[in-house]
C-alpha cells in the first residue's frame, strides 16, 4: 500500500496552480499576509475498500474558496472561481483532468457536497464555498 492522499493532493495542485484566477494553497500554507481571494486545498478523509485483486480507497479532498469583501458580498465571485475549478477538473463528462501519479489510478472524481459560510472580521466579510470531492483510487 502507498500513501495515495499525498499524491492526490499533488494532482490537485498541479491542475489548479497558476491556471485559475486566484492563488491556490495546499493545507495550511496560506501566507499570513494574504488579503485577497484564494483557494485552499485540504485533505479531509480516506477509507479503504480493498478487493481480492487490488488495494482501493475512497479519498475526499476539499476546495475551500475564500472571497473577501468590504461592504457587500457578491456571490458571483465565489461561483465564478468554483466554475473555473470545475471546468478544469472535468472538461468532458465521465472523465477528469487530474494528472496521473505513479503507483495509483484515479478512477473517478465526484463533487459530493457544497456548503457556504459567511464570516466577519476586522471590517471585512469573508464569504466561502466549501466543496467536497470524493475520489475512487486503486493502486497499480
Amino acid at each position: 500500500m502507498i500513501n495515495t492522499m499525498g499524491k492526490l493532493m499533488d494532482s490537485w495542485e498541479e491542475l489548479l496552480a497558476d491556471v485559475i484566477s486566484v492563488p491556490v494553497y495546499k493545507e495550511e500554507s496560506v501566507p499570513e499576509d494574504e488579503t485577497g481571494n484564494y483557494v485552499q486545498l485540504r485533505a479531509e478523509s480516506e477509507s479503504e475498500d480493498d478487493t481480492k485483486h487490488s488495494f482501493r480507497n475512497d479519498a475526499v479532498v476539499i476546495t475551500d474558496i475564500i472571497t473577501v469583501f468590504t461592504s457587500q458580498v457578491d456571490r458571483s465571485v465565489v461561483e465564478g472561481i468554483d466554475g473555473e475549478i470545475k471546468a478544469l477538473l472535468k472538461s468532458t463528462p465521465g472523465y477528469h483532468n487530474l494528472d496521473a501519479q505513479s503507483g495509483m489510478q484515479i478512477l473517478s472524481v465526484v463533487p459530493t457536497t457544497a456548503g457556504y459560510l459567511t464570516e466577519y472580521s476586522d471590517g471585512k466579510i469573508y464569504y466561502r464555498k466549501v466543496v467536497r470531492y470524493t475520489h475512487r483510487i486503486i493502486e497499480t
